[in-house]
């Protein structure tokens, strides 16, 4: 997977924060003749770099949202949300392909639920591949 700064919607981000969305440093601007959901695949890629905490019950869920005029935000597609169980260092919080009809600017937020999270850093990408490494059975020797 190759990542690219011109579209990268945060890197290792602050997830620490009050229930509620916590927007990404950067919005995606698609341009005049917008969907990037058409055409070659783009996928959206989101992990967390420093595991989540929480005092309580928080979670973190990654939220993809398009607009037309960079201003009125509508949500498009999110992943599942992480506990501070499952929300370790590295975990991907999402990897999914762009649908078709976005409208011109894209952004993520970091929605946090449950309980105030305390700590946990994310970073999100667009990319035109995803790692799909797949680890076979390991522990036995082949005679």
């Amino acid at each position: 997977m190759i990542l690219d700064t011109q579209e990268q919607f945060s890197a290792a981000q602050t997830v620490a924060a009050a229930v509620g969305d916590i927007v990404s440093t950067n919005v995606y601007d698609t341009g005049a003749a917008a969907d990037s959901g058409a055409g070659e695949p783009v996928w959206l890629f989101a992990k967390l770099v420093a595991a989540l905490t929480s005092g309580g019950a928080g979670t973190v869920q990654v939220v993809l949202q398009d607009s037309a005029d960079n201003s009125s935000f509508a949500d498009v597609l999110a992943g599942k949300a992480f506990t501070t169980t499952t929300g370790v260092a590295n975990a991907e919080l999402i990897k999914v392909r762009l649908p078709v009809g976005l409208r011109r600017y894209l952004r993520v937020v970091y929605r946090i639920a449950g309980a105030t999270t305390t700590g946990g850093t994310a970073s999100a990408y667009l990319t035109k591949d995803v790692q799909a490494q797949q680890y076979g059975a390991s522990g036995f020797t082949v005679q």
